[in-house]
């Protein structure tokens, strides 16, 4: 008897484990969503240390992302959310995130020209654009 007990405790346990699991998982995609709209691909399949380029202003950015926020460092700001980033003055522009092959890509003294010549060269490749 007592054995039975314990595997119908065990078992909604178990149940009750998943189920917490999956409405807590489902909670984190609705923040996502709700953060970044139909954006939210540049933030799941983006990593940190991708480059991201914004195409309509020419500017461009290292991404590092936590588990609910994706931000950018650029040289002149340490931190921009992507949001900000990629709607300027209540317009929407235009974002490629970039990997670099082999190693990091640092953003001191780089120029966007420089840039376009590494994504030309095949050095960085094209993970997602909006």
């Amino acid at each position: 008897m007592k054995s039975k007990i314990k595997i119908i405790f065990l078992t909604l346990t178990i149940g009750l484990i998943f189920i917490v699991g999956f409405l807590g998982y489902g909670m984190y995609l609705m923040e996502i969503e709700d953060q970044y709209g139909d954006y939210q691909n540049l933030h799941f399949e983006s990593k940190t240390g991708d480059l991201i380029i914004n195409k309509s202003t020419s500017e461009f950015g290292i991404i590092e992302k936590t588990w609910k926020r994706t931000n950018i460092r650029t040289l002149e700001k340490d931190s921009t959310d992507l949001n900000f980033w990629i709607y300027r003055n209540g317009v929407e522009t235009k974002s490629e995130i970039y990997r670099p092959k082999n190693g990091e890509i640092k953003l001191n003294g780089i120029k966007y020209s420089e840039l376009v010549k590494k994504i030309d060269n095949s050095e960085l490749k094209l993970i997602t654009k909006n």
